[in-house]
């Protein structure tokens, strides 16, 4: 992972991995331009309610709930490239999905989400994992998974859950995620968290597509409710943990 490429990030925070080495696992997603929203969560339903007029849902998988836990450096260099505004930014998470109360059992998916500037590029590899306690996850055995399968020393950081809502937008130009009930599940002791686990107050509204920005109409109507942002649920959910604002 050196040059950037269609396919690769101008650097990267895990060394010299390289996910698209044949034999791998790793499944590389379609390069997609990537933009945030952040609201208030006390206009969620506004929301929700907002764009399922404006868009129909996602035909495959329309909803569920999503967890996510995000591991980073000693020094939070993941964190610290989103709060600098880097112009490449990576994250690694291993996420796990809730279909109405049930969890799916045996598999979770370790994700490497990179962005160059507003193009963002994903891989995903399937590993055994049966979810995680409410007591919170085993820092040790997450630990050894990922280095198991990349090599690297990140630790978990932080665990989040909330509930997604998928749209299309209907010219098929991009797609949209509303997430919502976003909660802190957990949070590491190294990150200092001066708030405890518990529901976020923002939602998110995630545009994902092959143009630089979405029909202007989208945005406009986008804005009424939430305001653009660098900052991915991770980076704002530690910046909530740590005491900033949201």
């Amino acid at each position: 992972m050196s040059a950037a490429t269609p396919h690769t990030p101008a650097r990267s925070v895990v060394g010299s991995f390289d996910p698209a080495a044949p034999g791998s696992g790793w499944l590389a997603s379609a390069p997609r331009y990537e933009l945030k929203y952040a609201g208030s969560a006390a206009r969620a339903d506004h929301a929700e309610a907002l764009l399922a007029r404006l868009c129909p849902p996602d035909a495959e998988y329309p909803e569920n709930t999503v967890h996510s836990v995000y591991f980073d450096t000693s020094r939070l260099a993941s964190y610290q490239d989103k709060a600098g505004g880097q112009y490449v930014k990576e994250k690694v998470r291993l996420r796990w999905y809730e279909e109405g109360s049930t969890v799916r059992p045996g598999t979770g998916w370790l994700e490497i989400k990179a962005r160059v500037g507003s193009r963002g590029f994903k891989w995903r590899k399937a590993v055994p994992f049966d979810g995680i306690p409410a007591t919170g996850p085993d820092e040790a055995a997450l630990g050894l998974l990922l280095r198991e399968h990349l090599g690297t020393a990140f630790r978990p950081s932080v665990w989040l859950a909330y509930r997604r809502r998928r749209f299309v937008v209907p010219d098929g130009s991009a797609r949209l995620a509303l997430d919502r009930d976003i909660a802190l599940r957990w949070a590491s002791a190294a990150l200092a968290p001066r708030r405890p686990p518990g529901l976020l107050p923002f939602f998110v509204v995630e545009v994902k597509g092959d143009r630089p920005e979405p029909p202007a109409w989208l945005s406009t109507a986008i804005g009424k409710v939430a305001r653009s942002t660098a900052f991915s649920k991770y980076g704002l959910c530690v910046d909530h943990a740590r005491g900033g604002s949201s």
